[in-house]
């Protein structure tokens, strides 16, 4: 697969007279998009929630807390890289090497396939066997002169040792076989037919049951697709999932694969994408961009590829950074927040945006994603908003930024705003800020606080809150919110919750039938919360956390099977949870008068992938940029790219840290270096430029973007 050229970058040029800075213009263009929530459709499958080689080598990381709240559907592996090849390091036949794989694709299925992710997951057979790129020249191929023994052998070997684990996963034949590193034997070639062939008739004489995945190419092709398929019909060795890898439109391509398989008389089969994104779009406006093609397509789950960090680091490929969420990480997040009924959608240019609409969460969600870079304003024009969402005419809405940072420790709210809906429509402008950029508009209804207004509201019957088996679900309560009501009268009954942000309230049913409970956050003491009372209050706060620390956090409430000696029962009826985020941080764009620069300064506009379009820049040793701040903390935003040297930072004239600012990848507004934790109160920080670089760099540039100062 090849990489695409990195984007334009600020470009400093030393002449002999004089320096000449040449920027880069933004193209933005306006647009529309429309989202109409009088039109449900289905519910949302959270198809693009899937990953490629993102678990270490044992399944075991990420942790649970910044896992489960992206709600993944798909995971693919099969141990690739780990040392010893596979069945084919091993002299083509189950030894270490092969052992070792099988093992670690294994353990990672067992985890992701069990409650409370019940994904699915694909094993990379050809993985296994050890054709993961590094293969030797003299590599035997499987049906290599016509002989396919080994092969079978394989096959027969690693479906045994499947179906001995207990663990159920979906066979990936071969990786991307056409003509590329994994298979140098011909795109539908005689020989990979035979390949194929092989191995489905094997897999399904030792697992009848067994669900198999191809062809797995590296790019959605018409042709090809269209000539295996009338291959393998004829040959009876169809699959069970139809997959392919990126494609430009997972939409346009699914709905082209479904006529391909209704002229051939074939299906309709599952349809999946088990890699997507290149390494220059992993980006949250992308990502998202991709998500929102994803939700209204048959295709149902995809895998994000991998580039960085294969294949046992456990980040989801930078999805996570140092274990704390990135950008990306947040547009999962959000895609997960797309619940109840997907609603009708369209326009925009370069811009597409996904919506739903869930009554029982009380909100409907928006996500935005940027195909082309584009910046300027978006208006998000919402017809046919429904009463329920609605408090006097008026709706709370909130536009949230979620920008290419890593880590990231919460969007940032852009707007959070009562605003008067007119005839069940309201019009919504986003100003995009940087091409990468991804955003989310929330509609709630005022008086639950919306979504930042007030703590945000979770039902206690949505998929944040998650039961054993001793729970049961009543609906039509009129006086619980949503009017649903989660209950156990079992003792040992555990329920969690999982949010992002600083503080939980939990509320729950007081009557005199209810029992005794134990909750705890994140693993710590639990505290014993007595639910009996005199008087039914089905609704009010029964037990609130301490403040935390912004991120996300999990809650486990247990049913401890006691009860008040004055209550008739020991029941525990679970109503809601109301939850704070911390206040987002206050962006200072490098341009906008509080950072004050010394001579050796240059100021760049239009730069389509810099916070408000601005850079300032400079290459000469010795100049200072100052912002006086007060706050807590303050995050420095600059530019990464192949021409960037080294920067020294402090504040309040303290000691210096130098920040290397090459990258071989551009980042024109990730953050370069954050503070400690500060005092509340006055700051400075200080940015010096060194005159010094990484030796790969090609320049001497320092170009500023933005601060983010927390309160």
């Amino acid at each position: 697969m090849s990489r695409a050229a990195p984007p334009s970058r600020i470009v400093a040029v030393l002449l002999v007279a004089a320096a000449v800075f040449v920027p880069i213009r933004a193209e933005a263009a306006d647009s529309t998009v429309t989202v109409n929530l009088a039109a449900p459709g289905k519910t949302p499958t959270r198809a693009g929630a899937g990953f490629l080689y993102g678990l270490t080598q044992n399944g075991a990381g990420p942790a649970d807390s910044v896992l489960q709240p992206l709600r993944p559907t798909l995971f693919r592996g099969g141990g690739a890289r780990i040392a010893g090849h596979g069945w084919l390091g091993d002299g083509y036949r189950a030894g270490t090497g092969y052992r070792v794989r099988v093992t670690s694709a294994i353990d990672q299925a067992r985890r992701v396939t069990a409650a409370p992710y019940n994904a699915t997951y694909h094993l990379l057979v050809s993985d296994v066997w050890g054709a993961d790129t590094e293969q030797p020249a003299n590599t035997v191929y499987p049906c290599d002169n016509g002989d396919c023994a080994n092969w079978r052998s394989f096959i027969t070997q690693l479906v045994t040792d499947v179906k001995a684990s207990g663990v159920r996963v979906r066979y990936d034949i071969w990786n991307e076989p056409d003509g590329t590193g994994f298979w140098p034997r011909g795109v539908n070639s005689a020989q990979y037919f035979q390949m194929w062939n092989t191995a489905v008739t094997e897999i399904r004489r030792l697992d009848p049951a067994a669900v198999i995945v191809g062809p797995s190419y590296s790019g959605y092709n018409h042709g090809w697709l269209d000539t295996w398929l009338a291959r393998t019909k004829t040959d009876g060795t169809l699959p069970g999932v139809l997959n392919w890898h990126f494609g430009n439109d997972p939409l346009a391509d699914s709905n082209d694969a479904k006529a391909i398989m209704s002229a051939r008389g074939v299906g309709p089969l599952p349809m999946t994408i088990d890699e997507y994104l290149f390494s220059q779009q992993q980006q949250p406006g992308y990502l998202a961009w991709y998500l929102t093609r994803l939700a209204p397509s048959d295709v149902s789950a995809a895998a994000h590829a991998i580039w960085s960090d294969c294949c046992t680091a456990g980040t989801l490929d930078s999805v996570l950074s140092n274990g704390q969420p990135t950008g990306q990480w947040w547009v999962y997040r959000a895609y997960a927040q797309l619940t109840g009924n997907l609603v009708a959608t369209g326009g925009g240019s370069g811009v597409a945006v996904a919506a739903a609409v869930d009554q029982g969460a009380g909100r409907a969600v928006a996500l935005l994603g940027n195909q082309t870079g584009q910046t300027g304003t978006t208006t998000v024009a919402f017809s046919g908003i429904p009463s329920w969402l609605l408090s006097g005419g008026r709706a709370r809405v909130t536009v949230q930024r979620i920008p290419n940072q890593s880590p990231l420790a919460a969007p940032l709210i852009v707007s959070s705003a009562e605003l008067t809906v007119t005839g069940g429509a309201l019009n919504v402008p986003v100003t995009m800020v940087a091409g990468t950029d991804a955003y989310t508009v929330t509609l709630g209804n005022p008086i639950d606080g919306g979504t930042t207004g007030g703590p945000s509201i979770v039902d206690a019957n949505t998929a944040d809150f998650s039961y054993d088996a001793n729970w049961g679900v009543t609906t039509g309560v009129a006086d619980m919110y949503a009017g649903t009501a989660n209950w156990s009268h079992v003792a040992g009954a555990t329920a969690t919750f999982r949010f992002t942000g600083t503080q939980v309230a939990l509320r729950a049913v007081r009557d005199v039938d209810q029992g005794r409970m134990t909750v705890s956050v994140d693993g710590g003491a639990p505290a014993t919360v007595d639910n009996y009372a005199a008087t039914r209050n089905a609704s009010g706060v029964v037990w609130t956390s301490a403040t935390l620390g912004n991120g996300p956090h999990t809650v486990t409430i247990v049913n401890t099977g006691q009860r008040n000696p004055a209550s008739t029962g020991i029941n525990i009826a679970l109503d809601r949870a109301d939850v704070t985020a911390a206040a987002p941080p206050s962006i200072i764009d490098g341009n906008d008068g509080r950072f004050v620069y010394s001579a050796g300064w240059g100021l760049a506009t239009g730069i389509a992938d810099m916070y408000a379009g601005t850079a300032n820049w400079s290459f000469t040793a010795g100049s200072t940029a100052q912002l006086p701040f007060t706050g807590t903390r303050v995050a420095l935003h600059a530019v990464r790219d192949v021409d960037q040297q080294i920067i020294a930072v402090s504040v309040d004239g303290g000691a210096e840290t130098l920040v290397d600012n090459y990258a071989a990848t551009r980042n024109a507004s990730g953050v370069v270096w954050t503070s400690p934790v500060l005092t509340a109160g006055a700051h400075t920080l200080r940015v010096r430029v060194t005159g010094t670089k990484n030796a790969a760099s090609s320049g001497w540039n320092v170009a500023i973007d933005s601060a983010d100062i927390t309160a």
